[in-house]
């Protein structure tokens, strides 16, 4: 027989009513043998069930595969294709990290966002890479590096790049490499002096290999810098925020390309190390899984409620979670999807979801997200907010805007109408009330994303009152955060714009 369910449940109870009708069958059989007294049925029978049974295992084993890979497929299909193959033949929207792509998502229908880019774009011209890069610094021809040129030529073939690769390096003990932006025919990678001569041959494939992998997600096209300097009069803080945890995360994308064209986790990991700890001589007996368990202590230091909130606003993520969330890939079904010597130990699902918990050390967490919690946190980001907005005695129609950007809509809008009926006393009592409530169930994390968030608040006038940051100090102290954090988050918003 064959199975027909498309659900994992409802065939489990496919496969169970088969085997029952299956037994019924057997002992029907075998009571008509026995009262004929057929020995020789008696055994057919039982041979006869045991076959069947045999059968219907195959058959369930198949039909698992068949659902898994339907629904794998399903998975893929909703999943946004947001990349095409103009710069390689390789299925970028397989191997990108979400992360990456579902900030460029959010980007593309953020107005303010695409409108400060048109406008960077307008203002800056074009980048003529070739023209600064023959001025500034020597290329490197096929004669003068040949490894490096069999290095850009393997990385070619195994990313399916269309374009050719052009190398420079420019005088610096600073180990750094970096890709200008491409023509269409021609990609630029100039390399430091330093890293070009203490770094294998096999640390520098890894090396090219990740500067050809933000060429191919179009990483370029978000000028982070650039956007945030056009944009400082018109971006909010929690912006710059986004546009620099997007930055870390396409480094995520980036790794990935220079593993497939690596293909050696153990280089990887000398490679970061290398560039780390800036010891490249054999003075150091480097251990991969010891370098690797370094993350450990650091999400323990991440996860501390003195954070340092200058961690939202760093353009690369540490070096350990880096490689933690490469060496994942590395055991990842996705993985395996381009290398055939892998065999995948997870899913692409299970990968994804962990390597997004390793970069929430790094980035603002999403509070708004469905959970037995969401609507008291979103309360509490409320009232907290109106708390702050009307600290001066006046609540601002930027403050009441900064709040809805911070609090999800039903429940901003619910709130507004709650709102006129409470006094600030009341307001006050229900702070007390939700911050006791959420303290036992909350992460530190949590607790210094919403006081982040709320931070916002009390500068969307243009102007920082005293009285706004007296509120902040009293509702860090009611989630036993230190005050401290408070000022170092203001601080560092403040630089950014």
């Amino acid at each position: 027989m064959a199975y027909t369910s498309e659900t994992i449940s409802d065939l489990e109870k496919e496969h169970q009513a088969a085997l029952n009708t299956a037994q019924e069958k057997m002992m029907a059989d075998l009571n008509e043998a026995q009262t004929s007294g057929n020995h020789t049925k008696i055994q057919e029978a039982s041979v006869e069930f045991q076959n069947i049974t045999t059968e219907l295992a195959q058959e369930y084993t198949k039909r698992i595969e068949e659902i898994n890979a339907l629904n794998h497929k399903a998975v893929a299909d909703n999943e946004p294709q947001i990349y095409t193959n103009n710069r390689a033949n390789i299925d970028l929207n397989l191997l990108v990290y979400d992360g990456d792509r579902d900030f460029v998502i959010e980007f593309q229908k953020d107005e303010l966002i695409q409108d400060t880019l048109k406008r960077v774009n307008e203002n800056s011209g074009k980048f003529k890479s070739r023209k600064h890069l023959l001025k500034s610094s020597l290329r490197l021809t096929k004669t003068l590096a040949p490894m490096l040129h069999e290095i850009g030529e393997h990385c070619k073939n195994t990313l399916k790049l269309k374009a050719d690769i052009e190398f420079f390096v420019y005088q610096s003990d600073i180990f750094n490499a970096s890709c200008y932006p491409p023509d269409d025919n021609k990609l630029y990678i100039i390399l430091s002096s330093g890293i070009l001569e203490r770094f294998s041959k096999e640390e520098l494939t890894f090396v090219v290999g990740h500067e050809i992998g933000h060429v191919l997600f179009e990483h370029f096209d978000y000028p982070v810098r650039q956007i945030l300097d056009e944009g400082e009069n018109h971006l909010a803080p929690i912006h710059a925020m986004k546009l620099y945890a997007w930055n870390r995360n396409a480094e995520i994308s980036a790794d990935r390309a220079g593993l497939l064209c690596c293909q050696d986790f153990e280089a990887v990991g000398r490679t970061f190390f290398k560039l780390s700890s800036g010891v490249t001589t054999d003075s150091l007996d480097f251990q991969l899984n010891a370098y690797i368990e370094q993350f450990v202590d650091l999400e323990e230091v991440l996860n501390d409620a003195n954070h340092d909130p200058s961690d939202w606003y760093s353009s690369h993520p540490f070096s350990p979670l880096r490689i933690k969330a490469l060496e994942l890939f590395n055991k990842s079904e996705t993985y395996a999807e381009f290398n055939p010597n892998i065999t995948g130990e997870i899913t692409e699902e299970a990968m994804e979801v962990e390597i997004k918990r390793i970069m929430s050390l790094m980035e603002p967490e999403n509070l708004d997200d469905e959970s037995e919690h969401s609507e008291k946190i979103q309360r509490l980001m409320f009232l907290g907010g109106y708390l702050i907005s009307n600290a001066d005695g006046v609540v601002d129609d930027s403050e009441i805007q900064a709040l809805s950007s911070i609090v999800a809509p039903k429940i901003f809008a619910n709130c507004m109408m709650t709102i006129k009926g409470l006094t600030e006393d009341e307001m006050i009592d229900e702070v007390q009330q939700l911050t006791k409530d959420l303290d036992i169930v909350l992460s530190v994390m949590q607790k210094l994303n919403i006081l982040r968030d709320l931070s916002i608040i009390s500068y969307a006038d243009g102007e920082i009152d005293d009285s706004e940051i007296n509120v902040l100090h009293n509702l860090a102290r009611l989630l036993y955060i230190n005050t401290d954090f408070i000022d170092r988050v203001i601080s560092d918003a403040q630089g950014v714009n």
